[in-house]
């Protein structure tokens, strides 16, 4: 396995992993979006440099040249903007007829770990964890002191395997109609 910045012939395996979080998440704006609107507008989305690794970092496990997992986030001063794109992005694509928008989810001197996904047929092989124990080297000179990220109450399992690698919990947010926990691990 190989983790690595994710490139813009990467943004269609990212889309279909990413797609599965925000499907999780029943927020409202998806609610009339196709599955396949959804897939081109993340497509468009994870091809921009600026998101790949400008205003966010997107880092990819392969395996056999195959997108295995993908994580996605940014530093909390960079949360309006990465916004921004996703909202623009999404407002410009035909499939949808509400933007899609996020936000209020970091606090200061953090990277946030938005979305971390593995494919269905890689899960239980290790990819989840390989990416949260390489992001602190990958994120620390970006210069947060906190990677951090929000975990479903609805997924114990993710909460355990978070535990697991060092985070601790540092409080509740809702997040579209569920609720969070906000986690923290020192740097």
């Amino acid at each position: 396995m190989q983790i690595r910045i994710a490139q813009p012939e990467d943004s269609a395996q990212i889309a279909s992993l990413v797609a599965i979080i925000y499907r999780d998440m029943e927020m409202p704006a998806l609610r009339d979006v196709s599955d396949a609107d959804l897939h081109d507008m993340l497509t468009k989305l994870y091809q921009q440099p600026a998101n790949l690794d400008g205003l966010a970092q997107t880092f990819v496990a392969t395996i056999d040249e195959k997108v295995a997992g993908v994580a996605f986030g940014h530093l909390a001063e960079n949360e309006v903007a990465v916004n921004d794109l996703l909202r623009t992005t999404s407002e410009q694509h035909a499939g949808f007829d509400t933007p899609l928008e996020l936000g209020g989810e970091t606090r200061p001197d953090e990277w946030y770990l938005s979305m971390i996904a593995v494919a269905p047929e890689a899960q239980g092989h290790g990819v989840g964890s390989a990416l949260l124990e390489a992001l602190p080297a990958l994120v620390k000179p970006l210069g947060a002191s906190k990677l951090s990220l929000n975990v479903d109450d609805g997924n114990p399992r993710a909460a355990k395997l978070y535990h697991r690698q060092g985070f601790t919990v540092d409080g509740q947010l809702m997040i579209g109609t569920h609720p969070y926990q906000h986690m923290v691990k020192d740097l």
